[in-house]
């Protein structure tokens, strides 16, 4: 089976499953901290996903969110709800994000939104895709013409909107790091700040905002890497400005 349309088909059945208990999730709980939460749904959720690969395609390893982390030269990495905390309030901001690695590189990436139906995909060296049609990064050169995005940080928001709220229209937090990295490649949002991600959080986004014509980097501007944890996706064009603010930020955080 072509492993881009089992993902995209599995993503779609998943996020319908989804929507059913969308705002009603079962069993809401605590992982790491009170900001951390986890429920029935993403655990079902990813057993779906899991079930399937191990059906379709045996040999292949899994490493997925919830207790899963498996090893090998061609790996999927799944996360079944990104956005779990705006899945159970009830928000509109959650995806599922599914992609196939092989030796490292990312092959393929899909980032479905139930809410939306709207389902990116992409393939290393294919182009980028929403629903069928092409996406491309957006144009905006100037920091005062564009719209950021960044999660939720301890020592570093606060900080960085701060120091770049008068120099962009907005910043905006989606809650979701897929979505937002998603946006990117679609030209909705110009820049996106991952701090203290896991792989599974941005996975899909290493082939979706490349393949958009956008690019990734750390927040240092070097080359990134699933585990870099910290992350830069933009259209490309303000990245080095995104990067001098952070570059700000990050003096004012060791004062």
């Amino acid at each position: 089976m072509d492993r881009m349309d089992f993902s995209i088909k599995i993503a779609r059945k998943v996020g319908l499953y989804l929507m059913e208990h969308w705002g009603n999730a079962e069993n809401v709980r605590q992982k790491s901290s009170f900001q951390d939460l986890v429920s029935d749904c993403d655990k079902q959720a990813q057993k779906m996903i899991v079930q399937k690969i191990k059906d379709h395609f045996p040999d292949d390893a899994i490493l997925a969110e919830e207790g899963l982390f498996e090893k090998g030269d061609r790996m999927w990495i799944i996360d079944p709800i990104d956005g779990t905390m705006n899945y159970v309030h009830g928000l509109p901001s959650f995806a599922i994000g599914i992609a196939y690695v092989e030796k490292e590189q990312v092959i393929l990436g899909v980032a479905h939104d139930p809410v939306l139906n709207e389902t990116y995909y992409a393939i290393k060296g294919q182009g980028a895709y929403k629903n069928g049609e092409r996406i491309n990064v957006s144009e905006n050169s100037l920091l005062k013409d564009s719209i950021g995005n960044t999660g939720f940080y301890t020592d570093f928001t606060g900080i960085f909107i701060s120091a770049i709220e008068k120099k962009v229209r907005r910043v905006r937090m989606t809650g979701s790091a897929i979505l937002a990295g998603a946006y990117v490649a679609c030209g909705r949002f110009d820049f996106f700040i991952a701090k203290r991600a896991n792989s599974w959080d941005v996975a899909p986004l290493f082939v979706l905002v490349p393949e958009a014509g956008g690019i990734v980097t750390d927040l240092s501007g070097n080359q990134a890497h699933l585990n870099t944890g910290n992350f830069l996706f933009s259209n490309g064009l303000l990245h080095d400005q995104v990067l001098e603010v952070i570059r700000e930020v990050n003096k004012k955080a060791r004062k």
